[in-house]
């Protein structure tokens, strides 16, 4: 799927703008439940940027939602659907008693360490064209800085599905 959009960081310096290179959203059945996978990767395109941003020191990112069980059936499901996602990780027990960390929600910045996303919301809405819109808001770590205090974000993207065709 072509995509569109923006991604932005509501720093309280100043509004961090990202525009999206790439991104895939897919409902997958596994383990006997449906788990929606999601990413959003900007541009490193820093053209509209003030040469003093912060953003400068961070010119790309990826967002990224992954084994997030949901009550849909497929990606056009979620059309009009609010799906919360309220804290990036959770430990689960399995079969056997061991505990497993699933990672839900991430953001990854300049291919560093992952940092935690939370009070996730993302809500689906299609377009006039037809195709998928996604609203994603949430906050994160505060990756500018070493401070311990997060930062508001808010994704808006429309995915535009392609279909390749393939030579015989």
């Amino acid at each position: 799927m072509k995509t569109n959009g923006t991604i932005k960081f509501y720093h309280p310096d100043e509004t961090l703008v990202y525009h999206i290179k790439k991104s895939f959203c897919k409902v997958v059945f596994q383990n006997k439940q449906h788990i929606l996978i999601l990413e959003i990767e900007s541009t490193d395109e820093l053209e509209h940027v003030e040469e003093d941003s912060l953003q400068n020191e961070f010119p790309e990112l990826v967002l990224n939602v992954d084994d997030f069980v949901i009550p849909f059936e497929s990606v056009d499901d979620l059309t009009g659907n609010t799906v919360e996602i309220p804290v990036c990780f959770d430990e689960k027990e399995n079969e056997e008693g061991e505990l497993i960390e699933y990672f839900y929600t991430n953001l990854n910045v300049n291919d560093e360490d992952d940092l935690e996303t939370n009070q996730n919301t993302l809500q689906f809405t299609k377009t006039e064209e037809g195709n998928i819109h996604l609203v994603w808001r949430g906050f994160c770590d505060d990756f500018t800085t070493t401070s311990q205090e997060n930062i508001k974000f808010k994704v808006s993207c429309t995915f535009n599905e392609i279909m390749d065709e393939i030579d015989e």
